[in-house]
């Protein structure tokens, strides 16, 4: 693995410089197409910014990657063979082309996540699956005929949680960045040499683009870089799975992609239980509908510069990355399911600290309206909040 660490710098280098080198043309070619985020409900910036980045993300990947696959293709080789490595190809085209589109022109929730299934069966049809749960006290259980759809649902879940997250300048790429590298050490602790140059080079080609994405952004990933981004990352921890020791093959996973994942379940759940009374089909497709209840937004709310809130949430996703890895080091179960409670937990209660701090901001606007309204002083609204209770 020594060598091959030194070719996973090397493809980390070029991906990550010629993504940097790409972004100037790909923002000019995006500002003709006219593929631009304009300030809005989920978009908080001053002004229009392209939304192409993701294609200069894939073409340093690509070439980064690339050179190194071909150069050592031989000792690569071992990890996957063909008809995964085919698959994995044409899944990540299929995610990365409709990414393109809905850059360029829109596509429909409903065809994204169509497309999305598509990609991920690809893979599942060639065996990346996860096949073992195992817990404290339970035992190892085996999924069964559960294990594709399962696993489908992870690979979408994650693609999209990945691409949720894409809120605040620099956040899902940052957030990228340090899930591939804690993914490639993964792979040299399990002896996969490609997946140490495929996470070496996603890697690289998110720090590149970094450099354009830090606050005030330049260009945005798009949907074409945080779908094909969230796919590799969903799609490398299934194949990790299929080499590690039972007693950690998900559990490794989860706490790695915990913090987007969970935030993105707890959104769906609040969507879902909002307004209860409601139909349960409007409910149900509501889970799916994109607003400003992520994690990074609630955290808005404590007010302040975004890159803090944008540093807090990398020093939260790298904490536990580092812990996933001393799961896997350790092989212990009960440590890991531990920590995939711990890390909910953590996760819901940065949730809650922001939709706290939320409404109280609310109520004190809403004292201040009664006062300008009503010319009350303060001693007199709270006594009139005494009689109403």
């Amino acid at each position: 693995m020594d060598g091959i660490l030194l070719y996973a710098f090397g493809a980390a280098f070029v991906a990550g410089l010629f993504t940097n080198l790409m972004v100037p043309p790909i923002t000019r070619l995006a500002v003709a197409l006219r593929a631009l985020d304009h300030p809005g409900d989920r978009r908080l910036q001053a002004g229009s910014v392209p939304r192409l980045g993701g294609i200069a993300i894939v073409l340093g990947l690509a070439l980064g990657g690339g050179v190194v696959a071909v150069s050592q293709w031989g000792r690569l080789g071992t990890g996957a063979g063909r008809g995964e490595l085919v698959a994995l190809a044409l899944g990540t085209g299929i995610v990365f082309f409709v990414g393109v589109l809905d850059d360029l022109v829109g596509v429909s929730a409903a065809k994204k996540f169509l497309f999305q299934l598509l990609a991920a069966w690809l893979l599942v049809r060639v065996g990346w699956s996860f096949e073992v749960l195992r817990l404290p006290g339970v035992g190892a259980i085996d999924l069964g005929l559960c294990r594709e759809v399962v696993s489908l649902l992870w690979i979408v879940g994650v693609t999209n949680a990945i691409n949720l997250i894409d809120g605040l300048d620099g956040l899902a790429g940052g957030v990228g960045t340090i899930i591939s590298v804690s993914f490639l050490a993964y792979a040299i602790l399990q002896g996969n040499p490609g997946t140490v140059i495929l996470m070496a080079s996603l890697a690289g080609a998110c720090i590149g683009f970094l450099r354009h994405n830090w606050e005030p952004a330049r260009i945005f990933m798009g949907d074409s870089g945080s779908l094909t981004l969230g796919f590799l990352l969903a799609a490398t921890a299934v194949h990790s799975s299929l080499k590690a020791p039972a007693t950690v093959a998900i559990l490794v996973p989860i706490l790695a992609l915990g913090v987007p994942v969970m935030d993105t379940l707890l959104v769906m759940a609040v969507r879902f239980l909002d307004r209860p009374k409601g139909p349960f089909t409007t409910r149900f497709l509501r889970m799916f509908r994109a607003d400003r209840n992520h994690l990074h937004h609630v955290l808005e709310h404590f007010g302040g510069n975004r890159s803090r809130i944008v540093a807090v949430i990398y020093a939260v996703v790298l904490s536990f990355c580092a812990l996933a890895l001393l799961v896997a080091i350790t092989g212990q179960t009960a440590l890991g399911v531990a920590l995939v409670a711990l890390e909910f937990s953590v996760v819901l209660a940065m949730r809650q600290m922001g939709m706290s701090r939320d409404a109280r901001r609310l109520a004190r606007l809403q004292r201040e309206e009664i006062k300008t309204e009503l010319g009350l002083a303060e001693p007199e609204i709270a006594t009139i909040r005494r009689i109403a209770s």
